[in-house]
């Protein structure tokens, strides 16, 4: 499981999460984003709005995958059978919807979208 987290905190960026990790915290969700140092997702949030502030500091996101939930398995699953590729679109769009349900701005919504059609 360390290389598939590995695997997926690189194919993320490393600007943009410090870390993926499994978690049996989340109930029905999939995903979620926490925060590790001094600044909070929400405290980013109130800083990036605040006008002449474009270079607001950044918190240091931790991407947590339930892993109770069916996308664990498939996760496992692809990097088990070598499908690196799509190991690496489902880490970005997973990374995204945890964006989307923290309230934080989607970074690339054409790549997101493309990524999900390719999936489809």
């Amino acid at each position: 499981a360390a290389e598939l987290l590995a695997f997926m905190k690189e194919s993320i960026g490393e600007a943009s999460v410090t870390a993926v990790k499994f978690t049996n915290t989340l109930k029905d969700h999939p995903v979620c984003l926490s925060s590790e140092g001094g600044i909070s997702t929400e405290m980013e949030k109130v800083l990036s709005q605040m006008p002449g502030n474009e270079n607001a500091p950044k918190a240091e996101t931790v991407l947590e995958i339930n892993g109770a939930h069916a996308v664990a398995t498939t996760l496992k699953g692809l990097f088990a059978t070598g499908e690196k590729e799509k190991v690496a679109s489902y880490a970005k769009i997973l990374y995204t919807m945890a964006r989307l349900i923290s309230g934080l701005p989607v970074e690339n919504p054409t790549e997101l979208s493309n990524m999900i059609c390719d999936l489809m």
